[in-house]
């Protein structure tokens, strides 16, 4: 899910404020569901987070499922939002927070009254901790207008420039397609007109966000916010129809695809230095003669004598390393 994405969302989200957490569940690894009221909000961390209909059945809970029951269980969802329009979902449950990181690989962190309770993967960076214990903090965003982008474009691409914007690159990159901007087209080259019309784009897209679901071959491909699929309902229902059952990730599987590539592209390797030795040899057995003029006139009268014979020959004589180049 994109930032605009997340942004949306909330909108789905919003009815569920006020309702009791029944139920937490981890599905499978990074993978959770979050049952207030009679709905259920999946959350699949780096990836999407919205209301679901396709429940799977539970495994024996985890040390952070068992955390998050004791911490949130039977507390009412006092509010759901966003960190500006950056990919972090926040449900307050009056005054202990789940504060859900969806960038990068995600991660799921308890907060009460600005410290952090339980994190369910402990994580740090130079000006950034995520351990129990410490003060949490928000990473850095790098959010910005419109406006204030466009009257500072720099030497990237345009499509780069307006990454500030947080409402995700494949975003960008349709907006700037149906404004009839190049995205590879440097910030600093844009005419006054395609400013124009990259806010005209912008402000018509943000005003008329609709769910849809990208048909291909008769399955559903993709999902957008932009009018360019089937309509749906809600972004909530885009999602389960484009993902379907959420899938369990088997470590042991991944394992081996992983040693099945590193085996294939050394296989690769190998054969592809078969047919370089091969291809060497062939030549040395085509122009062996040749090869053994110039190392009996070495023989007899040194380098300078092999140097005459090669040079008629079209070939390189390095006499420092010894070496003899030929053509192909």
């Amino acid at each position: 899910m994109a930032n605009l994405d997340y942004s949306y969302i909330i909108r789905e989200l919003k009815p569920l404020e006020g309702r009791h957490l029944d139920k937490f569940y981890e599905l499978g690894d990074g993978l959770f569901r979050m049952k207030l009221g009679s709905d259920s909000v999946l959350i699949q961390l780096g990836k999407r987070l919205h209301i679901t209909k396709l429940l799977e059945e539970a495994p024996e809970p985890t040390g952070f499922v068992m955390k998050a029951r004791k911490e949130l269980g039977g507390r009412k969802l006092k509010e759901v939002r966003q960190k500006g329009r950056d990919r972090i979902i926040i449900f307050d449950f009056g005054g202990m927070e789940l504060i859900a990181e969806m960038f990068g690989g995600g991660n799921l962190v308890l907060v009460q009254d600005g410290k952090i309770v339980y994190v369910y993967e402990r994580k740090e960076w130079k000006d950034r901790s995520l351990k129990p214990g410490e003060e949490y903090s928000f990473p850095p965003s790098g959010e910005k207008e419109l406006d204030g982008i466009l009257d500072n474009l720099g030497e990237k691409s345009i499509a780069a420039e307006l990454v500030p914007l947080n409402i995700g690159i494949t975003y960008v990159k349709k907006m700037l397609a149906a404004a009839g901007v190049e995205e590879s087209k440097r910030g600093s080259e844009l005419t006054s007109a395609e400013k124009k019309k990259i806010k005209e784009v912008y402000a018509e897209r943000m005003e008329n966000l609709s769910p849809s679901v990208i048909i291909v071959d008769g399955k559903p491909s993709d999902y957008s916010l932009f009018p360019e699929g089937e309509p749906f309902e809600s972004l909530s229902a885009a999602l389960d129809e484009c993902f379907g059952v959420a899938e369990k990730a088997n470590p042991e599987i991944k394992k081996l695809e992983e040693m099945l590539a590193k085996q294939e592209e050394r296989l690769r390797g190998l054969e592809q230095e078969e047919k370089d030795s091969k291809a060497k040899g062939d030549l040395i057995f085509e122009k062996y003669a040749e090869v053994e003029e110039v190392l009996e006139a070495y023989r007899k009268g040194g380098l300078a004598a092999a140097e005459r014979i090669a040079k008629g020959k079209g070939w390189k004589l390095d006499k420092k390393n010894k070496e003899m180049e030929m053509e192909l």
